[in-house]
């Protein structure tokens, strides 16, 4: 069974993520060099964000909150927010990164022109179709901003999918009607299923509780895991590790293989990964195809742009046109 799970950007874990990396994006915006450790969680009308800060970059995080919250209907929660700079004392040992070795996976297959698997596609083109309806068409009012669309794959092909939406004061049976059209028109024969566990008139931040850094599942939950990396600077392996993991996965695809899983492992205060493994689909294999120096976090610098983390968090750092290492 392969599945993926893709959550719209009012969901309160995906609200929180977006937050945090806003407000990352921010610092690096003003300060490149940065360093950031950043968590965020709230719900029912309040969030809360704390973290860690090497930098002399100030602005207003409580009115960016508000305002990254307010594009999905949630500015009227209240924020609490407490970011210190790190003591003199533990500078170095908070800018050498974590304190135990971390191990990043990459993966692309052929099974898409993405490079990602058809559950995690078809997964993330539905998310996006009901936000787009939500944004763009009028007799959509009714459809909120907290969702999720997950895809379920006995084989190969998607074969079902579970939609989560809130839909205001629409009748649930029309609500579900409205939506498996909608999904159907995307994936002909695909079997939908919505709201299982009943209506869900309103929910989002005001009504549910979140917390940034649950989405670790990068390519579907049938690949391992990614560490958390929502909040941390380009300087962390969990992040640009992981970055960088994908990148070279692609580069296998186009070497001949059909799927590459690379896998990397780097020890606390190294740019360079000490260990790095790429296998096949048939478990070949292939890592001398990957240098070390392909991972080396220093050249994940290079590609950071404004709204960068942001648009990484989005929807997912994997298969997502204008991210640069997926070009």
């Amino acid at each position: 069974m392969r599945t993926a799970n893709v959550k719209l950007p009012g969901h309160p874990d995906k609200a929180c993520d977006l937050v945090a990396e806003a407000i990352l994006d921010e610092y690096l915006r003003r300060d490149p060099n940065a360093r950031v450790r950043i968590s965020v969680m709230g719900g029912r009308g309040a969030i809360f964000v704390c973290g860690d800060i090497l930098s002399q970059a100030d602005f207003d995080v409580a009115a960016l909150i508000q305002r990254t919250l307010g594009k999905f209907g949630a500015a009227e929660m209240e924020p609490f927010v407490s970011l210190e700079q790190v003591p003199t004392e533990q500078v170095r040992l908070f800018a050498a990164g974590p304190i135990h070795p971390v191990v990043v996976t990459g993966y692309a297959t052929d099974e898409t022109p993405e490079l990602i698997p058809k559950t995690l596609k078809l997964a993330r083109r539905i998310a996006k179709e009901l936000e787009e309806q939500r944004n763009a068409d009028e007799g959509w009012y009714w459809l909120g901003a907290d969702g999720q669309a997950e895809v379920f794959a006995p084989v190969s092909e998607p074969q079902s999918a579970n939609i989560t939406i809130e839909h205001g004061d629409l009748a649930l049976e029309e609500a579900r009607e409205r939506i498996t059209t909608l999904v159907q028109g995307i994936a002909p024969g695909l079997k939908v299923r919505v709201n299982l566990a009943g209506s869900n008139e309103l929910r989002g931040l005001g009504k549910a509780v979140g917390r940034c850094g649950t989405d670790v599942f990068a390519y579907g939950d049938a690949l391992p895991p990614s560490p958390p990396s929502v909040g941390l600077d380009l300087r962390r392996p969990e992040k640009s590790g992981a970055w960088l993991a994908r990148q070279a996965a692609r580069r296998l695809i186009n070497r001949g293989a059909r799927s590459a899983l690379v896998r990397a492992v780097y020890e606390p205060g190294q740019t360079r990964p000490v260990l790095v493994q790429a296998r096949d689909e048939r478990g070949r294999d292939m890592s001398l195809l990957v240098s070390h120096a392909e991972l080396d976090l220093e050249a994940a610098l290079q590609w950071w742009r404004t709204d960068l983390n942001a648009d990484a968090a989005r929807w997912g750092f994997a298969g997502e046109a204008g991210l640069p290492w997926e070009g």
